[in-house]
């Protein structure tokens, strides 16, 4: 976007028209200065949570950090073996969540551009979705990190 600015201020001979171009880039870096500032203070202050029916609550932060997790006396039904892994599962579907919210508030700020796109998809690696359950020909299935046979 603004390489292609420059280059056409550059390409200019009058000295007017490349000043008045020179001041119109300056507005858009400036803008979009801006909307980033303003993207990086949302993102800041952003959590997503994601429960679990099986009694777990878990919440993280844009980095994927857990910032919050929470069980009730529910989660106690689940055998041992599978506790861990259910909340393990839920911190998982929280942090999927990430690059979805990160570009809504980038939608919301008005920084939809290359770089943006590029964070958001660096989330999308970095936190992908969980793989959903496929069920094998015979008919049996294998239980997802944190899914309970009755599910």
């Amino acid at each position: 976007m603004f390489g292609e600015d420059l280059s056409r201020i550059l390409d200019l001979g009058d000295p007017e028209e490349m000043a008045r171009r020179l001041d119109e880039l300056d507005r858009k870096m400036e803008q979009a200065q801006a909307s980033y500032e303003q993207l990086e203070q949302v993102a800041e202050g952003m959590r997503i949570t994601e429960v679990d029916p099986a009694g777990v609550t878990a919440t993280v932060n844009v980095d994927g950090q857990v910032t919050e997790l929470m069980t009730t006396p529910q989660i106690t039904r689940l055998p041992a073996e599978q506790i861990g892994p259910t909340i393990l599962a839920c911190i998982v579907r929280a942090q999927s969540r990430i690059a979805d919210r990160y570009r809504e508030a980038a939608e919301q700020t008005g920084s939809d551009d290359d770089m943006t796109r590029h964070v958001i998809e660096s989330y999308r690696q970095r936190y992908p979705a969980p793989e959903p359950e496929t069920p094998k020909p015979d008919g049996t299935r294998t239980l997802k990190l944190g899914q309970l046979e009755d599910d």
